[in-house]
């Protein structure tokens, strides 16, 4: 039974190897001027936001523990309390981290850089 799970994981491993050797057919690099460009500033915020949460999800996590411990906090009432507010504050951080990248890239604009 172990060595057919084993064989059926490999073939389910090695199959898609295939399809991602496989060159693109039909593939259309996007143009210059195909989307406007607040869908660009757009899709950038929503990249660093998304990105930055990998950071500061665990780093919040951390934090929020050592401040429950310490008892800098009070304890949530539920787990699920205090996974929101690490959640909240992970955000947050997040939104000032792609609002920071935004209004740093608009002043570069204004200066001309």
């Amino acid at each position: 039974m172990r060595r057919a799970i084993t064989i059926l994981m490999l073939l389910l491993l090695l199959f898609p190897l295939q399809l991602s050797a496989d060159q693109l057919k039909g593939y259309e690099p996007y143009e210059e001027e195909e989307f406007p460009l607040w869908s660009y500033k757009i899709r950038r915020a929503e990249t660093l936001f998304f990105g930055s949460m990998v950071i500061t999800l665990p780093v919040t996590a951390l934090l929020y523990r050592f401040a429950v411990e310490s008892q800098l906090i009070s304890t949530p009432s539920s787990d699920l309390q205090g996974f929101l507010m690490q959640g909240s504050i992970a955000a947050g951080l997040s939104l000032g981290i792609s609002l920071a990248d935004y209004i740093i890239g608009e002043v570069g604009n204004a200066n001309g850089r």
